[in-house]
């Protein structure tokens, strides 16, 4: 009796492990299915929208002129939009994901809610580094944290 109940417990766990093995390789063939990319060319010319702000998705109200974004228009320079006043930067590709934003200069209009222009613009500077998945590009910072993520609008 207790060599048949033992066999039973043996067969339940290994059909668990089994399960589990199966399950961990469909992931891991999701993973390769989608494209990751650290070439900066990659990100040139398209209108990356934001999409979430440190984990939090972004839902303007109605006095944002426009949805936030950022363009890099070159391997050196960005412009884009924090919610109400247009911005440009300076950008420095370094190794294989690694970014610098610097020498951040925005309009200066009147808007009635700048709390998600204020965060976007302190995570374009603490981002150092970046992941673009398919049409989602997302900014880290030094802990590789997610500060901003964005999406394609437009391309080219």
């Amino acid at each position: 009796m207790k060599k048949i109940l033992f066999i039973a417990v043996l067969l339940v766990i290994t059909t668990a492990c089994a399960d589990k093995k199966a399950e961990e390789n469909s992931e891991n063939i999701k993973l390769e299915t989608t494209e990751v990319t650290s070439d900066p060319k990659k990100m040139l010319g398209k209108e990356w929208e934001l999409k979430e702000l440190n984990g939090v998705q972004v839902v303007l109200d109605i006095t944002f002129t426009k949805y936030p974004y950022i363009k890099f228009e070159d391997l050196k320079t960005a412009t884009g939009n924090l919610g109400c006043n247009g911005f440009g930067a300076k950008v420095e590709f370094t190794g294989s994901n690694s970014i610098k934003l610097s020498e951040i200069t925005s309009t200066e209009m009147a808007c009635g809610n700048l709390e998600t222009e204020t965060q976007f613009n302190k995570a374009l500077q603490s981002t150092t580094n970046y992941v673009v998945s398919e049409n989602t590009l997302y900014l880290n910072n030094s802990e590789n944290i997610t500060v901003a993520t964005l999406e394609v609008t437009v391309n080219p």
